[in-house]
This record gives structure tokens, C-alpha cells and sequence, in this order.
């Protein structure tokens, strides 16, 4: 949930937030403009903010022999980020590029975005 939260703070209130399951999300951010220049640059930098805002501590509450006591617990986020335009891809497409891109980022070390080539 605060990882949803923080997603949300992060976009406007246009853009998609899906959760795929486990820890894997979709961010859909529809505002970027048709300039591929600036739009790429507005999305690595809003990828970058989700990031920071990622890795800031959660505090989780966890039960020990019956007693509840808040924990500290901290985490990063390997990103993959697809630009696209129109039907150029379908859905699944647009998944998969976006899964290699994290995938990339994972393998480059983790705490990372990865933009994909298309």
C-alpha cells in the first residue's frame, strides 16, 4: 500500500498505476507531449522521482510472539521505462520491452532505470 502510495504522489492524477502482482507495478504517464525529445527527458525524470521516493524507508508493522512492533525497512527499485507512440505496439509488446528494461537495470547493478530502445 505504500508503495502504491508513493506511486501516486509521484503522477498526476491522469496517469495509470496497475499493480502486476508481487512487487511489479505499470506506470502509464498519458501527459508527455508529442516532442520525443522533451518527452523522454519528462519521463526518465519523473522515473527518477519514483525511484527517490522508493528507496525512502517504509515503516511496517510485524508481529513478534503476539506483540505488534514497527519496523524500519528500506529498499530499491530497478525501473524499466518503454516510450511509445500510437499503435506502433500492442499491449503485450509494450510489457515486454518495458520487463527487458527492468530486467537491465536489475543486471546493471539494481537501484537503476533502464530506458528501452524501440
Amino acid at each position: 500500500m505504500q508503495v502504491a502510495q508513493r506511486l501516486s504522489k509521484n503522477l498526476s492524477e491522469i496517469d495509470t498505476i496497475a499493480r502486476l502482482g508481487g512487487d511489479e507495478f505499470v506506470v502509464m504517464i498519458i501527459t508527455l507531449g508529442k516532442n520525443k525529445a522533451k518527452s523522454r527527458e519528462k519521463l526518465l525524470f519523473l522515473a527518477e522521482k519514483i525511484r527517490k521516493a522508493l528507496a525512502e524507508p517504509y515503516e511496517l508493522m510485524v508481529s513478534i510472539d503476539g506483540i505488534s512492533r514497527p519496523i524500519i525497512y528500506h529498499c530499491t527499485a530497478s525501473i524499466g521505462v518503454v516510450l511509445f507512440y500510437k499503435d506502433k505496439y500492442s499491449c503485450e509488446e509494450l510489457l515486454k520491452l518495458a520487463d527487458t528494461a527492468m530486467y537491465q537495470a536489475k543486471e546493471g547493478g539494481r537501484n537503476q532505470i533502464r530506458l528501452a530502445e524501440n
